[in-house]
């Protein structure tokens, strides 16, 4: 192996260190191709998007991408560990409480806050109403005046949902407030009355700033969080509750915002191009004018397309540091139950940055087609930033049907085959991986997934997931033919030896097999008939048929 591709692959291991290869940036073959008919001003003078920013999705039907309008965003997964650790700590503070006395603990902690100065109450009174159910309509009225009506409607669902919430538990749990345990509590403004476990604003301030976290910027979100805190805590100050009441609030309060975000979706970080182009004039590449490609809140990274002062074209992923992946308790869930390596989304940004990074190295090192990496590195804000030169094409997964020839495909077949000749598995080998240049070449891309030193097992997958792919856009006998050409009987046996697909499937491919539930048993019973499958590649002269 060159030695500079090892001394590029020691300096992308090293944490916050950045990666620049050496020579001019300039438009070469690269990342991921601008589909046909997307428009750009000749001369870009000024940092903008490319693609409409209201809520639209793209949806490929028969290879043809339409625009729908997109009723809900994005779910995560760290909801569902978010709500099940919401619900294990209401649970576990409810244990604790009891309805006839209070522990000494809980006492000392009431204690220490309630006996503060008492000129601290107007400041705690102000922000203390954040927590009222009025102010529920009222910061929805306002995220709809500012044009922001997901959140509007996230905020009400929320706010009113947990109010009530709230009270159904202190049904069940009949608590009473801090003067009906203790004496000497400094009560403060009105005195509360009913049932004291659990704090109602308490519930509400929490579950607005949960279910608006996802919507506002890093600057932000500290403040909001800080606020939420701030009203439990000024529940403790005014003696209207004892310290787990506020505590047990606070779970309610995420349940709901997780809940919320597992209906109704949330963004998942919104990187501006200006941020982007910041980040890359820190990196030495400024500066240059940064174009959006697709969603800014994509689950895995941000795509931009820039260009520098001397006309070259970078393709630029960006996985800043607010992403949701980034959230720490969905990355300790992550590390518990992961089996294997590290795939896309694991590590912080700069790492997954970094790791990406050095896979397109080992992968060209083997002889794979693969775009040429410019710069992989974190940023001083704990982003990811990969930049790499742009392809000039356009994805399999949009290119004409009618250009799918036998040579294409069993080019394609060739690169996996380089690929897995050096033990790599992508993880993600499917049409949307594939970027078909100018000259009708096939480049792999996005190895953010992929994996070094792979078993046969995943090398199989990725062969199995190809085939699949493939045959939903040609003949399913001309993508076995380029894979049996280039891969041997043995490697395409291994590929389909079970009677049911492997798991692990992207959830496009899966979407396909939905579509199309006999499509694996065909591949396999195709497969085990070669020789008839070359009898009527023969009759059809070498071209596949699209479909």
């Amino acid at each position: 192996m060159p030695a500079a591709v090892l001394d590029a692959f020691a300096r992308l291991g090293v944490e916050g260190e950045g990666l620049q290869l050496p020579g001019q940036v300039q438009a070469e073959p690269a990342l991921v191709a601008l589909a046909d008919g997307t428009t750009r001003a000749a001369s870009m003078s000024v940092v903008r998007r490319a693609v409409p920013s209201g809520p639209m999705a793209t949806e490929h039907a028969g290879g043809r991408a339409r625009a729908r309008p997109e009723l809900l965003l994005p779910r995560h997964a760290g909801d569902l560990v978010r709500l099940a650790a919401a619900v294990a700590l209401l649970a576990a503070t409810a244990e604790l409480v009891h309805r006839n006395r209070v522990a000494a603990l809980e006492v000392d902690a009431f204690r220490l806050i309630n006996d503060l100065p008492g000129f601290l109450y107007p400041p705690v009174w102000a922000v203390m109403q954040l927590g009222n159910l009025l102010a529920v309509p009222a910061l929805a009225a306002l995220a709809a005046l500012t044009r922001r009506f997901r959140l509007a409607v996230n905020l009400l669902v929320a706010g009113v949902g947990v109010w009530f919430l709230a009270i159904l538990v202190k049904g069940l749990v009949e608590r009473g407030r801090p003067a009906h345990f203790l004496h000497d509590v400094h009560v403060r403004g009105v005195p509360a009355s009913g049932l004291g476990y659990v704090s109602g604003h308490a519930a509400v301030a929490v579950a607005l700033a949960s279910v608006a976290s996802p919507y506002l910027g890093r600057r932000a979100r500290p403040l909001v969080w800080g606020l939420a805190i701030t009203v439990c805590l000024s529940r403790v100050y005014v003696g209207a509750h004892l310290p787990l009441d506020v505590v047990g609030a606070a779970a309610v309060g995420w349940a709901a915002g997780a809940l919320v975000h597992l209906l109704l979706g949330a963004p998942g970080g919104r990187p501006s191009p200006a941020r982007v182009g910041r980040a890359l004039a820190a990196a030495g590449l400024g500066p240059t004018t940064v174009v959006a490609l697709g969603r800014p809140d994509a689950p895995r990274a941000a795509h931009f397309l820039a260009t520098t002062p001397a006309g070259g074209e970078l393709f630029v992923k960006f996985i800043p540091s607010e992403r949701r992946n980034q959230d720490r308790i969905y990355r300790a869930w992550q590390a518990l139950t992961r089996h294997g390596p590290a795939g896309a989304g694991s590590g912080s940004p700069s790492e997954q940055a970094a790791r990406e990074g050095y896979l397109v190295l080992l992968a060209a090192a083997g002889g794979v087609r693969v775009p040429r990496v410019v710069l992989a590195r974190g940023t001083g804000g704990g982003d990811g930033l990969l930049v790499l030169a742009r392809i000039r094409g356009v994805p399999l997964a949009d290119l004409d049907r009618s250009r799918l020839d036998e040579s294409l495909l069993t080019e394609l077949w060739r690169q996996v085959g380089l690929l897995h000749a050096a033990r790599m598995a992508h993880h993600d080998l499917n049409r949307a991986s594939v970027v078909v240049d100018q000259t009708r070449q096939p480049w792999l891309v996005d190895f953010d997934a992929a994996e070094a030193l792979a078993g046969d097992r995943a090398l199989a997958a990725d062969v199995a997931e190809l085939l699949i792919s493939l045959a939903t856009i040609v003949e399913p006998e001309a993508a076995l033919a380029g894979a049996r050409r280039q891969l041997g009987l043995a490697g395409l046996h291994e590929a389909l030896a079970t009677s049911r697909p492997p798991p692990g499937l992207t959830a496009s491919t899966r979407a396909d097999l939905r579509a199309r539930p006999d499509l694996w048993d065909e591949l396999r019973k195709l497969a085990r008939a070669p020789a008839a499958v070359s009898d009527r590649r023969a009759r059809r002269r070498g071209t596949p048929s699209p479909r």
